[in-house]
């Protein structure tokens, strides 16, 4: 309920921003541009598209644990070690021990979950579950925003022609008041009968 009225109210503040500037520039637009105009700036929309996309992750993230998973490390170590020899070369002291300077070594893990209680399968069911249930929200907020746009559409409308309908009573009344007057002028009328009309 509070998301549809974050929607409506939005929609209505850019239904609202959109005359503001129809009226400015004087463009003319549809009820189909309204309400297509309404959906692409409508923060609340954009706002589920997210958690639509967060919950499609969600299930791609439950379904791949299921598969197996395979972690790869290696490293390689040199050290370098200089000889300085200053004695002379003796012959009769020969050491033929190998100088290590260097290791390498590699891991490799597999973990492959064999069996976890259904808890697996239950949490791809969940993950599902729950990104329809945001679907349906987004759909209800989306029927919202174009119902709100109708509204909103019909009442400029209705207020566009009011305006119309108050100009033509406005300028009837005038009309009457200058006719009164040319009575009162002729002495056909009296004074407090165009006092009446002029109010």
């Amino acid at each position: 309920m509070c998301h549809e009225l974050k929607a409506v109210s939005f929609a209505t503040t850019c239904l609202f921003i959109i005359i503001n500037i129809n009226a400015q520039f004087r463009k003319t637009i549809s009820l189909r541009e309204a309400i297509d105009l309404s959906i692409k700036n409508n923060y609340q929309l954009k706002t589920d598209q997210l958690r639509i996309e967060e919950a499609s992750a969600a299930l791609r993230e439950a379904i791949e644990k299921k598969l197996p998973n395979a972690n790869v490390s290696a490293s390689y170590l040199r050290l370098s070690s200089p000889s300085f020899d200053l004695k002379p070369n003796n012959n009769n002291n020969s050491n033929n021990a190998p100088n290590v300077s260097q290791a390498a070594y590699g891991m490799l893990n597999i973990s492959l979950p064999i069996y976890s209680g259904k808890k697996i399968q239950y949490g791809i069911a969940s993950s599902r579950y729950l990104m329809e249930a945001i679907k349906l929200d987004a759909d209800a907020d989306h029927d919202a925003v174009i119902q709100n746009t109708i509204e909103a559409f019909t009442n400029l409308y209705k207020a566009k022609f009011t305006v119309i309908l108050f100009k033509e009573s406005l300028e009837q009344s005038r009309q009457r008041v200058k006719d009164f007057a040319n009575l009162e002028k002729n002495g056909l009328l009296p004074r407090n009968d165009l006092l009446k009309a002029q109010l």
